[in-house]
């Protein structure tokens, strides 16, 4: 199966990666076993995932075109070792893959639904054991980005706080058909395990950091006054995070994720 007779649709951000060097590149980061189970991600026309189906125990691909989908029943189906599922990544559930099995997931991830798809991935119980995604190198560069720059945010602090982030190798554009306008990267992402903060520790995280980084610019203190999801006085302010040790002139690009972790969980009463 090639992906040269497809017509890349726009509306779900394809673009095909075409070098057979790359390709193994990637599939060596999650250093295949044949005892693996593995799940990939957009497998579009196949490229990754012939390689995959002859180096791993049980292999599952989903793909929302439904050309691509087609193909890869036709050429996959009738294997026991390969399931092949027509559908959105973004409604896979992850145990029903899994069942009792350790999991990697692999894949080259359309732009658009990168955060979204990431998110998906690590709010699920078991997570998958290894992530390794090619992804726009902007989205790497915040994954993996250290308190104080500008590539630091809500992503950054909501990946950090139960992953590891490991960015691994660029990959040009003229690696892709059709080309994209920027360049890739694929990024290793392994969950902590077990997970370091619970289900609704999580959500309080989530809350405070996006609140936090859609007023970068402002102090903590002024953060945790003016925005609605907390709306503190000064008084509360002071109570939250004197105790906690941080300066309430800290601005969020500047706070560790380690101190948004302890601040989420103070807010939340929790402390």
């Amino acid at each position: 199966m090639s992906e040269r007779g497809h017509r890349a649709k726009k509306s779900l951000s394809q673009n095909f990666l075409v070098d057979p060097s790359l390709q193994r590149k990637i599939i060596s980061s999650i250093d295949p076993q044949p005892e693996d189970r593995v799940l990939e991600i957009g497998p579009g026309g196949g490229a990754l995932t012939q390689h995959l189906a002859a180096s791993v125990g049980h292999l599952t691909v989903i793909e929302l075109d439904d050309d691509l989908a087609a193909e890869l029943q036709e050429s996959y189906g009738p294997r026991d070792d390969v399931e092949v599922i027509h559908g959105d990544a973004l409604e896979l559930s992850i145990p029903e893959i899994a069942g009792d099995l350790p999991l990697k997931v692999i894949g080259n991830i359309p732009y658009g639904i990168t955060t979204p798809i990431i998110f998906h991935l690590l709010d699920q119980r078991p997570r998958p054991t290894l992530i390794v995604l090619t992804v726009q190198k902007e989205v790497a560069q915040r994954l993996a980005a250290t308190p104080g720059t500008k590539e630091y945010g809500a992503l950054t602090v909501g990946v950090q706080a139960v992953a590891q982030v490991e960015p691994l190798f660029t990959i040009n554009r003229a690696a892709f058909r059709p080309r994209p306008d920027v360049d890739s990267m694929c990024v290793r992402i392994v969950p902590h395990s077990p997970p370091p903060l619970t289900a609704d520790q999580e959500a309080a995280l989530r809350t405070l950091t996006r609140a936090a980084f859609q007023r970068r610019r402002k102090q903590l203190q002024k953060v945790l006054r003016q925005a609605p999801e907390f709306a503190l006085s000064g008084e509360a302010v002071t109570s939250v995070l004197e105790p906690l040790g941080i300066d309430p002139a800290t601005r969020p690009d500047a706070l560790p994720v380690a101190d948004y972790i302890r601040l989420a969980d103070a807010l939340a009463g929790k402390a």
